[in-house]
């Protein structure tokens, strides 16, 4: 059993570490992946570099950290939700737990798209790229669960490939969303379509393509 001045101490360095994070969170968005330094994370978070290396040894360090606090919320918040009775109201309850979330943290899909872009060819480390991986795979996971649960009980069409299914609506959520977020002010202008309503849209559309045939059901 840790001691009270432990648990203090591990206190201490979450709250750093979320300094640090908020900090460059805060860069990413204003400025893009590409353009920020430790030298602009340091002076933001109002800590020296002698303190932020104590914590990490790169910006890569620091951005995955973020990603992954954003998908663990994501996650939290998407299975907190799923209430359906049956496998395709689950699959509905998903989408739009998605689109209330694109609603009130817009900016998580802004600094996804740019990770995303940043990253699209190579991860910086094996470890980071593990790590990463671990929990990109919780959410398809938890997509390709509700498909089967939906074919085993009769909404959702029996010829569905859960593992081939979960990777496309995932796909398909997230890059409509990042795309809208991420280019939002203009897209107001050059589109008639409202952005949320949009969502709600295709998450009603997806959700119907995959329902079972009265008859199966």
């Amino acid at each position: 059993m840790s001691t009270k001045w432990e648990q203090e101490l591990d206190l201490m360095r979450q709250s750093r570490r979320e300094q640090i994070m908020n900090a460059a969170y805060e860069l990413v968005l204003e400025n893009g992946l590409i353009s920020i330094t430790i030298v602009d994370i340091v002076k933001k978070a109002e800590i020296s570099r002698v303190t932020l290396y104590k914590y990490y040894s790169s910006i890569h360090e620091i951005v995955f950290d973020i990603q992954i606090r954003i998908l663990n919320e994501m996650s939290d918040l998407l299975g907190e939700k799923l209430k359906g009775k049956n496998g395709l109201e689950k699959l509905h309850d998903y989408f739009a737990t998605f689109v209330r979330m694109y609603q009130t943290r817009p900016d998580y899909f802004r600094f996804a798209a740019m990770f995303d872009q940043f990253y699209q060819s190579s991860y910086p480390t094996p470890e980071l790229e593990e790590r990463y991986q671990s929990f990109t795979k919780q959410g398809i996971d938890l997509i390709e669960h509700i498909i089967e649960e939906g074919r085993v009980d009769g909404s959702i069409r029996a010829e569905t490939n859960p593992p081939m299914m979960a990777q496309i609506l995932s796909h398909i959520m997230m890059g409509t969303t990042q795309r809208i977020a991420a280019r939002n002010e203009i897209y107001k202008t050059e589109s008639k379509v409202d952005s949320e309503e949009m969502l709600n849209y295709l998450a009603d559309f997806l959700t119907t393509s995959l329902a079972a045939a009265p008859s199966q059901a």
